[in-house]
């Protein structure tokens, strides 16, 4: 299953790098874009998102303690998967 463009959403500068990678189109494509995945174009966004919270004067989504939470989340489900799925807790620090 193909991830859905939200290009249209974004500035139209910005707009090319959701579906396709920043090196040479045929010869040196990023394997995430060959295999189908490269985050569905979230990249973008996510730089768009983060310029605009500079600009605005605001905090952007997700911030800093969303972003170490959704890692840390990633991190543990990782290590479980390698551990024969071995339930793993969030630390402490993540739920205040």
């Amino acid at each position: 299953m193909k991830a859905l463009d939200f290009a249209s959403r974004l500035l139209e500068s910005l707009q090319r790098y959701t579906t396709r990678g920043v090196y040479d189109a045929d010869e040196s494509t990023h394997l995430s874009f060959t295999q189908g995945a490269g985050h569905g174009g979230s990249h973008p966004h996510l730089a768009h998102e983060f310029a605009m919270a500079l600009v605005e004067d605001r905090d952007p989504f997700p911030d800093a303690k969303q972003s170490a939470n959704w890692t840390c989340t990633g991190i543990l489900a990782h290590q479980s998967a390698m551990e024969g799925g071995v339930v793993k807790q969030l630390p402490k620090e993540t739920f205040s």
